[in-house]
C-alpha cells in the first residue's frame, strides 16, 4: 500500500516568487524538498492523519495541549471532538524564532496547518492544509529593504511607510468537501514551501514530539544546511542580526510502520509491528524461505522475500474466523470455519438477544409486559432494559415478621403495627425478632400459680414454678342456723318467721327456710355438713316423709319479711328423709352445697300430704343444729396442727385425731388423658377427667382416665392405718356423675404430668382399690388408697370408669381444694 498522496520524485526547488501581499520582496529564493505524502483521512474530524516529509518522518495532527499549549480549542475543560469543540487551526509542523533589539521585532512562523476554507468555525467538508511561510518585522525603518533567512529560503522585504514588513505566503486552499481528498490534501505537498519537517537539535525533545512547543532550541533539518533565523537591512546593528533559537517547534511523531501503508522507507506494511510474518517489525521483507504462520489453518508456510508467505499444507485446528457470533471455529480445506453459535440469551426479559458478527452478543433493550417480581407495582413494562411497574397500594409482605397489615407504598412494602406478642404467660418477656418473630424469653419473676397450696412462687423455663406449701392455721369450725321460718300457700302474705314450729307439706303447701352461717373453716375443705332437726312432740308433728332439702342461691329474705308471695326459687334436692316419728333427731346432709366459711341458705317441702312439723329456733328445745366436719389440713397435703374442731349444734364439738405432724402425703402430680387426642398433654389442665366414651361433658367423645403420683413421707417404723385420697368434683357443668371412677394402683411411675398422653400413658396394672357411687357438683369424693400405701415413699394411681357419665375432679392447678391426701398412723 502506498501514500495517500504522494510526490512522484524528491529534489530540492529553488523557486522564484511573486511579491507576496502586503510588503515589496525584491527576487526572493526559496529552499524545501517537498513532502512524501499524507495519510489516510480520519474519519472522525475529515483531515489526514499525517503528513510524511522526504526523509520519512511523519508527524500527526496537533491535537492536545501537550503537543500545542496555545490549541484553539473551545472549551479547554471538554475532550476535542468534531465539529462541536475542534479548533479552527492546528499545526502538523510549525516552527516560530524571533529576534528582538531596540525597537525592532522580527517574528519568523515556517508551519504546515489544517484548517477551514470559512477561516472562521469547524464544518464538514470545508477542511483544507496549507503550507505557510510568514514574516513580520514591527519597529524598522520606513521604506526599508529587509533580508530575511530561514530555514525553508530568503526573503527580501520592503517595510512600508511606517517601518512594518508582514509577509504571509500560503499554498492554495483547497475544501475537501467539493474537490475531493486527494486534491485538497495533496496540494500543499509540492506548493507548501515546508519540507522536510524540522527537529529539535539541543535540547533534544520530550518523547513522542520533535521539538517543545514552549521552550527555545536549536533546530535541524533545513534542506539548505539555513538552521537558522536572520535579518539585515537599515536600523539593525553591524546591517544585521541572526538567532538559531526556535522558541516553539510542534509535531508529534506518527509511527506508520505497522499501518497497513506502505509509506516512505518501508518496503513493506502489513498493518502489524509482529516479526515471522514475511514483513518484519520494521516493515522490511523477511528472507526467503523463512517459515510464516500468516493463515493458522495452514501449517508448513514460508516466505517467499517479497512480504508472502506461501505454500505449506491445511489443518485442522482451532482458529478464529472473525465473526463474533460463531464459537469452536475450527481449520478445514485451509480455512477457518465457524462453530456454533454463543448463547446470547442474557435471562432478561426486557432485552431481545441477537448477534453481531463485529460485536458478538446484542441485547437490545424492548419494550414488552413484564413481570418486576415486586408486588407493590402493577403493569409492569420493560424500559430501558429493565422491568418497570406502577406503584399500588395492595397488601404486602415486608419480610419483617415484626409488623403487620403491611401495605404497599411508593412501589415498596412498607411494614404496618407491630404484632401483638402478649402470649399472657407473666413467665415469659415479650419482644419481636425480624426473622421469626415474636420471642418469648424466659425470665425469673416472681409470679401465681394459681395453686393455693404454694408461696413464693417464680419463674423458672417459662412457667411459673410453685414454692413451698402455706402454714396451714388450726380450724376452728362453726356452723350455725342464724334464720328459719315457715311459709304457707294457705295464707299467702302471712309471715311465719316467729312461730316455734318449721312445716313441710303438700297441702295446703307449706315449706321451711334457714340460713346458715359457717365460720372458722379457713382453707380446710369440708368434709361433712349435716343440718339436724328434731321432730316436734305435739301430736300430728310426725309423717311418714320428713321431707326434701334444697339448696337456696338467694339468701337476701328476712326471716321477719318472708312470706309465701315473696319467698325465693329453690334449687335441686340435696337430700331425702323418711319417714320420721315425734321428736326424733333428723339429719339433711347438705355438705354438697357448704364449701368453706360463708352464708347459705336452704329450704325444706315435701311430696307428702302428711305434714312434718320441726322444732324452730324459737322453740325451748331440739333447735336445729348444724354437725360440720373439715379435713385437718387445707388441701395441700399435710396437716400443719394436730386436732381440729367441729362446731356442731350449738354448744356442742368434736375432734378428730390426725397424723402425726411428721407424717406427710402429698399429691406432687396429676394429669389425664384421652383416646381421640392420642398425642394431646394436659398437665396443666385445671380438672382432671374420667369416662369411657361419649362422655356428657360436651366436646369429648375419646375415653378418659385420669393419673396421680402421691408423695408420703414421715411415717417412718409408724404403721399406716389410713390412706384417703380426697378429690373435689369440680364446680363446672356436667361435673356430678353416677360413679365417681374406680382407683387402681399402678406400677410405672416414671411419667411426667408435663409430658405424657394416651400414647405414652403407663398400663393400669393394679388391681381395684375402690370404686365411688354418684358424686355431686362440689363434693369432696373419697377413695379409700390404703391397701397401696404401706409406708413412706412414692405411689402411682389410675383413675377410670365403665360409665360415659364422665366424672370431673380439681385438679392441682385448679380451684381449691386441691387433690389431697389424708394419713393416719399408729404406732
Amino acid at each position: 500500500m502506498t501514500l495517500t498522496g504522494r510526490i512522484l520524485g524528491i529534489a530540492t526547488v529553488l523557486l522564484h516568487l511573486a511579491a507576496p501581499t502586503l510588503a515589496h520582496a525584491a527576487a526572493p529564493t526559496t529552499c524545501f524538498t517537498p513532502l512524501f505524502g499524507f495519510g489516510p483521512v480520519n474519519p472522525a474530524h475529515g483531515f489526514p492523519e499525517y503528513y510524511q516529509d522526504s526523509n520519512g518522518l511523519a508527524l500527526q495532527a496537533c491535537l492536545d495541549l501537550a503537543c500545542d499549549p496555545a490549541l484553539g480549542i473551545p472549551d479547554p475543560t471538554r475532550p476535542v471532538s468534531f465539529p462541536d469543540n475542534f479548533p479552527v487551526e492546528f499545526f502538523y509542523s510549525r516552527a516560530i524564532s524571533t529576534i528582538t533589539v531596540g525597537t525592532i521585532k522580527a517574528v519568523l512562523n515556517d508551519q504546515f496547518e489544517g484548517s477551514f476554507a470559512n477561516g472562521a468555525v469547524a464544518l464538514p467538508g470545508d477542511q483544507v492544509v496549507f503550507g505557510r511561510v510568514r514574516v513580520r518585522i514591527f519597529g524598522g525603518t520606513p521604506g526599508g529593504t529587509y533580508t530575511v533567512t530561514h530555514p525553508y529560503g530568503v526573503e527580501v522585504l520592503q517595510a512600508d511607510a511606517v517601518g512594518t514588513v508582514n509577509f504571509t505566503q500560503d499554498s492554495a486552499r483547497i475544501p475537501a468537501g467539493p474537490a475531493g481528498p486527494a486534491l485538497a490534501f495533496g496540494t500543499p505537498l509540492t506548493t507548501g514551501r515546508v519540507g522536510p519537517f524540522l527537529t529539535a537539535l539541543a535540547p533534544p525533545p520530550p518523547p513522542g514530539f520533535v521539538g517543545n512547543p514552549a521552550a527555545p532550541q536549536t533546530v535541524t533539518g533545513s534542506p539548505c544546511g539555513q538552521n537558522i533565523f536572520s535579518i539585515q537591512g537599515p536600523g539593525l546593528p553591524g546591517g544585521g542580526l541572526q538567532t538559531d533559537q526556535f522558541t516553539v517547534l510542534i509535531g508529534k511523531i506518527a509511527h506508520v510502520c505497522g499501518n497497513g501503508i506502505v509509506d516512505l522507507g518501508e518496503q513493506c506494511d502489513d498493518g502489524n509491528l509482529v516479526a515471522g510474518d514475511c514483513c518484519s517489525p520494521t516493515c522490511q521483507f523477511e528472507p526467503a524461505g523463512q517459515a510464516c504462520a500468516n493463515n493458522p489453518c495452514i501449517s508448513g508456510s514460508t516466505c517467499d522475500g517479497a512480504a508472502a508467505c506461501v505454500g505449506g499444507t491445511p489443518n485442522t485446528l482451532p482458529c478464529n474466523d472473525g465473526s463474533a457470533c460463531t464459537t469452536a471455529d475450527t481449520c478445514a480445506g485451509g480455512v477457518c470455519v465457524g462453530g456454533p453459535p454463543p448463547n446470547c440469551v442474557d435471562g432478561n426479559v426486557c432485552t431481545t438477544d441477537t448477534c453481531d458478527p463485529v460485536t458478538g452478543c446484542v441485547n437490545t433493550p424492548n419494550t414488552l409486559p413484564c413481570d418486576d417480581l415486586n408486588p407493590c407495582t402493577s403493569g409492569d413494562t420493560c424500559a430501558a432494559g429493565a422491568c418497570v411497574g406502577t406503584p399500588n397500594t395492595q397488601g404486602c409482605d415486608d419480610g419483617n415478621a415484626c409488623t403487620t397489615a403491611d401495605r404497599c407504598a411508593g412501589g415498596a412494602c412498607v411494614g404496618g403495627p407491630p404484632p401483638d406478642c402478649d402470649d399472657g404467660n407473666g413467665c415469659t418477656s415479650e419482644s419481636c425478632d425480624p426473622a421469626t418473630g415474636c420471642v418469648h424469653t424466659p425470665n425469673s419473676s416472681p409470679c401465681d400459680d394459681s395453686d393455693d397450696c404454694t408461696t413464693a412462687d417464680t419463674c423458672a423455663g417459662g412457667t411459673c414454678v410453685g414454692g413451698p406449701p402455706p402454714i396451714c392455721p388450726p380450724a376452728a369450725p362453726v356452723a350455725t342456723v342464724i334464720a328459719d321460718a315457715l311459709v304457707n300457700a294457705g295464707s299467702p302474705t302471712t309471715n311465719s318467721g316467729a312461730s316455734k314450729v318449721l312445716t313441710a307439706d303438700a297441702s295446703p303447701i307449706k315449706r321451711t327456710f334457714l340460713r346458715i352461717n359457717v365460720t372458722g373453716v379457713g382453707q380446710h375443705p369440708v368434709h361433712s355438713v349435716k343440718l339436724h332437726l328434731q321432730v316436734a312432740s305435739a301430736t300430728g308433728s310426725n309423717s311418714n316423709s320428713g321431707g326434701q332439702m334444697h339448696a337456696v342461691s338467694d339468701c337476701s329474705w328476712g326471716e321477719k319479711t318472708i312470706t309465701w308471695k315473696n319467698q325465693p326459687a329453690m334449687g335441686p334436692v340435696l337430700s331425702t328423709v323418711g319417714k320420721c316419728g315425734l321428736k326424733q333427731g333428723v339429719d339433711f346432709d347438705v355438705t354438697s352445697a357448704i364449701h368453706g366459711d360463708g352464708v347459705y341458705c336452704f329450704a325444706i317441702d315435701s311430696t307428702s300430704t302428711d305434714n312434718v312439723n320441726y322444732n324452730s329456733r324459737e322453740a325451748t328445745t331440739g333447735k336445729p343444729s348444724v354437725a360440720l366436719e373439715v379435713e385437718p389440713d387445707c388441701g395441700c397435703g399435710p396437716a400443719q396442727v394436730q386436732t381440729t374442731t367441729t362446731t356442731l349444734a350449738p354448744g356442742a364439738t368434736t375432734t378428730t385425731t390426725l397424723a402425726p405432724a411428721g407424717a406427710v402425703g402429698t399429691v406432687v402430680a396429676d394429669t389425664y388423658v384421652q383416646s381421640d387426642l392420642p398425642t394431646t398433654n394436659f398437665g396443666t389442665k385445671p380438672q382432671i377427667f374420667v369416662d369411657n366414651g361419649t362422655a356428657s361433658n360436651p366436646g369429648t367423645t375419646g375415653v378418659q382416665h385420669t393419673f396421680l403420683r402421691v408423695s408420703v413421707s414421715g411415717v417412718g417404723a409408724s404403721h399406716v392405718t389410713g390412706a384417703h385420697l380426697k378429690l373435689q368434683v369440680a364446680n363446672v357443668t356436667n361435673s356430678g356423675s353416677v360413679t365417681g371412677g374406680t382407683i387402681h394402683a399402678i406400677t410405672n411411675c416414671s411419667w411426667n404430668e408435663q409430658t405424657m398422653t394416651w400414647n405414652t400413658a403407663p398400663a393400669i396394672d393394679g388391681p381395684a382399690l375402690a370404686t365411688l357411687g354418684a358424686v355431686a357438683t362440689g363434693q369432696i369424693a373419697d377413695f379409700d388408697v390404703t391397701p397401696a400405701i404401706p409406708g413412706d415413699g412414692v405411689y402411682c394411681f389410675a383413675i377410670d370408669t365403665t360409665s360415659t357419665d364422665s366424672a370431673i375432679y380439681n385438679s392441682r392447678e385448679g380451684s381449691l381444694p386441691h387433690p389431697a391426701v389424708l394419713l393416719t398412723v399408729a404406732p
